[in-house]
């Protein structure tokens, strides 16, 4: 989910604050779409957002077990080569971030199962923080099943056969009826125009009772009421194309009972009210995308950006798939992507590291230990000629760009990054104080990476809000006139370079201090790039960007046959512009 964007300074104007709307819808849309990232992210490691989707039910706790073999623990050691002040003969020092305190404090151990935890003990107030990462999220769906991993974070909250239910025993034939009941339907619907509409009407009835019969045995929300009854705060999950995280905070005395709320949805979570939930996120995708201009145009963008790789696939589903997939598939998704060594959870708060330890075995300890899912070897294509989308709407018209560039694992990638906040990042970037305060002719632009996702080949971005009256293709014309005049005549200071490294530092510092944020960076650091330590490292390579990397990258990416484009114009002047329909 997206960072809110920042809000406007100056007095208010209708007119503006639709537009800013309009920008922020455009982020929120989504759910799997919430990658792009930049000085000024749009989304970023630890990131919360209130558009988070909340979850609705509950789940089973699961009974103590004895404890499990001990388990490997080491504090946080960084690389010999970056340690401060311990530079080999003729190495060059590692740049200082202000967080090599923080990183020493930082321990992690893994479980037998592959199951990595990472743990910071702050012991200034009595509560905690955590995050679990699955290493799978939307672009981990395949063809037919859009939207499946979107579905694990619904069903996360369903609960177990403990939490969640009256009689599990009693509930279990339900369950089994229900799907064999939609099995049945769907075999007839997938007949086409061969199908027989009187046995459809007699199964459509038969599945509607079905359904019913199974949700008797519910009992609704019953996760969210006993962790909410124990003190917990913002509790919710979201479901990027990278990865799943679900968190919230606890006091400290719960930490047992989080243990053994959290491995039991982990590890044993049953799949009740199903097909009540994957309506919900087709309601989900009406209200983001169908309903609404600017979310049409973001997911035709999508589309059109990649024509192989499955970020194309746009994250919440399409609707075929989100009317046609089954419990047993979700099921069959969920054992092969949650597993242990494809997940990690981090906990920062007061905690005691040889606590978190002993109830780690306890209730994580039995989540499998089957090997990682197969990644995915699809690499997108060159793109070598510029693709459009043109979406006629009454709507405010709005502006997207978006160029090919390299993976978040990629030396290059920082640079990037630190062009997105010098291009759109906030009123010190070119593009706002080009167009927006000077030229007036947009109100409102930001750039980011990391999108639609970062963990493969993703996109550097562009959103632009025309201002009233503008053309957005005129508009769109004086976005390249900028990027032009930047490689030809006017680069990039070393000051303004200066400025993008104090307000990285000063980002870290700030996500370093919170302890919710701080855990979903750990825990995502470690699943996307192998390493918690990138949190840290990923200071130091900002730190030694030069003005020469950022105009390689401008000029070996920011090229028209590497560009799509999707533009909302009004009828009227899209039919002037055309010539007609």
């Amino acid at each position: 989910m997206l960072r809110r964007w920042d809000e406007p300074r100056s007095s208010p104007d209708p007119r503006r604050a639709r537009a800013v709307a309009l920008l922020c819808l455009a982020a929120l849309l989504l759910p799997a779409a919430a990658g792009a990232r930049g000085a000024r992210p749009l989304v970023a490691l630890g990131a919360r957002a209130p558009g988070a989707d909340s979850a609705q039910a509950a789940r089973p706790a699961k009974p103590l077990k004895p404890s499990k073999p001990a388990v490997s623990v080491k504090a946080a050691k960084s690389p010999k080569s970056a340690k401060p002040g311990k530079a080999g003969p003729g190495a060059a020092t590692a740049p200082r971030t202000g967080l090599e305190n923080l990183e020493a404090q930082v321990q992690s151990f893994t479980l037998p199962n592959g199951l990595r935890f990472i743990v910071v003990e702050r012991h200034a107030a009595p509560v905690f923080s955590f995050e679990t990462v699955v290493n799978s999220g939307s672009a981990d769906d395949g063809l037919g099943t859009t939207g499946l991993a979107h579905m694990m974070e619904h069903m996360a909250f369903k609960g177990t056969a403990i939490v969640g239910t009256r009689d599990y025993r009693d509930e279990k034939p339900l369950l089994d009826r229900e799907e064999a009941a939609w099995q049945a339907l769907l075999d007839e619907r997938r007949r086409g125009a061969h199908a027989d509409s009187s046995r459809l009407r007699t199964l459509e009835r038969a599945f509607a009772d079905a359904q019913a019969a199974s949700h008797a045995d519910v009992v609704s929300n019953e996760f969210q009421k006993v962790i909410e009854q124990a003190g917990a705060q913002n509790w919710n999950a979201s479901t990027r194309n990278d990865f799943t995280d679900y968190f919230y905070s606890l006091p400290s005395n719960r930490l047992e009972l989080w243990a053994l709320m959290e491995g039991g949805r982990m590890g044993h979570p049953v799949f009740r009210e199903f097909y009540k939930e994957r309506d919900v996120v087709y309601e989900e995708r009406r209200m983001r995308t169908e309903s609404s201009p600017v979310g049409r145009l973001v997911d035709e963008f999508i589309h059109a950006a990649f024509v192989a790789h499955p970020y194309g696939f746009g994250g919440i589903g399409y609707p075929s798939d989100l009317r046609s997939f089954t419990r047993t598939q979700g099921e069959e998704f969920f054992r092969r992507h949650y597993v242990a060594k494809n997940m990690t959870v981090a906990l920062v708060g007061d905690v005691a590291t040889p606590e978190v330890r002993t109830v780690a075995e306890k209730y994580f300890g039995d989540l499998s230990d089957a090997p990682l899912p197969p990644p995915i070897d699809t690499v997108e294509p060159e793109q070598h000629a510029e693709r459009r989308v043109i979406l006629e709407d009454p709507a405010q018209p709005f502006v997207i760009l978006g160029w090919h560039i390299p993976a978040a694992g990629d030396p290059r990638y920082p640079a990037y990054e630190a062009l997105a906040d010098l291009l759109g990042g906030g009123d010190w970037a070119r593009l706002n104080k080009t167009l927006v305060k000077d030229r007036k002719i947009a109100v409102r632009i930001q750039c980011g990476t990391g999108f639609p996702g970062a963990k493969y080949p993703n996109l550097f971005v562009i959103f632009i809000v025309p201002a009233a009256g503008q053309d957005p293709l005129k508009v769109e014309q004086a976005v390249y006139d900028v990027l032009d005049e930047i490689q030809t005549r006017k680069p990039f200071s070393a000051d303004e370079l200066a400025g993008y490294k104090v307000r990285v530092r000063a980002d870290k510092i700030e996500t370093a201090a919170d302890n919710a944020q701080l855990a979903g960076t750990l825990a995502q650091a470690q699943a996307l790039y192998g390493d918690w330590h990138e949190f840290f490292r990923g200071q130091e390579r900002v730190q030694a960007l030069t003005t020469a990397d950022l105009m390689s990258a401008m000029k070996g990416s920011m090229v028209r046959g590497n560009r799509t484009v999707g533009v909302i114009v009004n009828p009227a002047a899209a039919s002037a512009s055309t010539g007609g329909r």
